[in-house]
């Protein structure tokens, strides 16, 4: 009798008792988690409110911020337009004046054709580039250095003016870009991006292609899906850069 007592007291492994014994703790933990996932909630609640509450805020405060933007871009279009009026009224008291020789007036309007102070027309070639098909491809964007690279070739190979978008480039204009935008000149531009430059349209677009503008633009192609064309124009017109202006040259003597 004795041996069946001692079978049926210790007829469970002690490991059985351990583990009912750790049950039991988790059991007491119980009452002690509860609480603190509580206030953890709680404390998640109270972010996401306050998130919620701030976000028409913060909407309205960027909308502000963009019509702002767009007043002051018109208002820069606005005195932009007006310097250059007020350019040409200066250039025609020049004339009037008698203060300048004939040879001086013609080095004069010679002068303002390369640098970007007249208005210019004539033949030449416009190259069109846009973004790839995928936007997902990392380098199917067009950036600042793609428009840098292609103008800095139209020059190299004879082109006499050039404009990004309508934005006559003179030794002054930055290309760069700013945030996700392409700017010239100071000015955001958009897609596609139109590069027309004025001066002999087959030599020029020839040039072109064979240049190292052109084997760039073809690598963004073949790589990015980046898509370009470049075509002869019959005639182009390029508007002044209204930004040159003289601020710190002085005439000697």
């Amino acid at each position: 009798m004795d041996l069946l007592n001692n079978l049926r007291d210790t007829a469970l492994d002690p490991s059985y008792t351990a583990a009912a014994a750790a049950h039991g703790g988790g059991r007491r933990r119980g009452p002690v988690l509860l609480p603190a996932l509580l206030v953890v909630g709680l404390l998640f609640g109270i972010a996401l409110a306050n998130q919620w509450r701030t976000a028409p805020a913060a909407e309205q405060e960027r909308a502000d911020l963009i019509t702002r933007i767009s007043e002051t871009e018109v208002r820069i279009d606005e005195i932009r337009e007006r310097s250059v009026v007020v350019n040409r009224e200066i250039r025609d008291l020049e004339r009037s004046s008698g203060a300048l020789t004939a040879a001086e007036e013609e080095r004069l309007d010679a002068l303002g054709v390369h640098v970007g102070t007249h208005a210019v027309t004539g033949p030449g070639v416009r190259i069109t580039l846009d973004d790839g098909a995928d936007s997902s491809v990392q380098g199917s964007q067009v950036v600042d250095a793609d428009l840098r690279m292609t103008a800095n070739s139209l020059w190299a190979n004879g082109a006499e003016a050039v404009a990004i978008n309508g934005h006559r480039l003179s030794s002054r204009t930055a290309i760069r870009n700013a945030g996700g935008a392409v700017t010239v000149d100071y000015r955001s531009v958009t897609r596609p991006y139109v590069v027309e430059a004025i001066g002999d349209p087959r030599a020029l677009e020839d040039a072109f292609r064979r240049s190292e503008g052109g084997a760039w633009l073809d690598g963004l192609a073949q790589h990015y899906g980046v898509q370009w064309t470049i075509g002869r124009v019959g005639d182009v017109t390029l508007p002044v850069d209204p930004g040159l202006g003289v601020d710190r040259a002085r005439k000697q003597g």
